[in-house]
């Protein structure tokens, strides 16, 4: 009897770790990437900077990540540029983005100091490495609109999340919608 209970046991705490672990599958093993409320973001490993000619992004130095409020010395200058949203599938700018790219082309030639890195975004359908692809094509997307409006591509860098940093979280299609974006953030030299 107590080499039964014994087994049953074993048995039942096998199962409870398999279940665990299948249950972490699909989410990333990479524990430094996550955070709690308490601290701080994880920075991004390496970020792709736009050289003079903006055929091909190039890697370069990761940049610093400010997901959370600016800091005081520099927080003056920092404006809240509007994301721009993708439908699913698409990469590209629409003809409905204009309006919004175009304030961010007038405020970055208003403030020819301030740098912008553009950060794409995808929803959570599909692979991690097809997200990071579809999130790096759109930022491409966005730079190369500012670039074609006059602005320095030395001035603009692009990273991709892919999937990794959403700002809905639920399983919907408008929060879906919401995912697929193109985000920046503005830093001063």
């Amino acid at each position: 009897m107590r080499s039964r209970m014994g087994s049953t046991l074993l048995t039942v705490g096998a199962l409870a770790l398999a279940t665990a672990l299948a249950g972490c599958a699909g989410s990333s093993w990479q524990f430094w990437k996550t955070s709690s409320s308490t601290e701080t973001p994880s920075e991004p490993a390496v970020a792709t900077a736009i050289p003079a000619t903006p055929a091909a992004p190039s890697v370069a130095t990761a940049m610093p990540v400010s997901t959370g409020p600016a800091r005081s010395h520099d927080s003056a200058a920092r404006p809240e540029l509007a994301d721009v949203h993708f439908r699913a599938g698409l990469v590209t700018v629409g003809q409905a983005d204009a309006p919004a790219l175009d304030a961010v082309v007038r405020w970055l030639k208003a403030n020819p100091s301030a740098h912008v890195r553009i950060e794409g975004h995808s929803d959570d359908l599909g692979t991690p490495s097809a997200n990071m692809a579809v999130g790096e094509k759109r930022a491409l997307s966005v730079m190369k609109y500012l670039v074609s409006k006059g602005l320095e591509p030395e001035r603009i860098a692009i990273i991709s999340y892919g999937s990794d940093r959403p700002v809905c979280m639920e399983k919907t299609s408008a929060c879906r919608a919401k995912n697929r974006r193109a985000h920046f953030v503005v830093r001063q030299p």
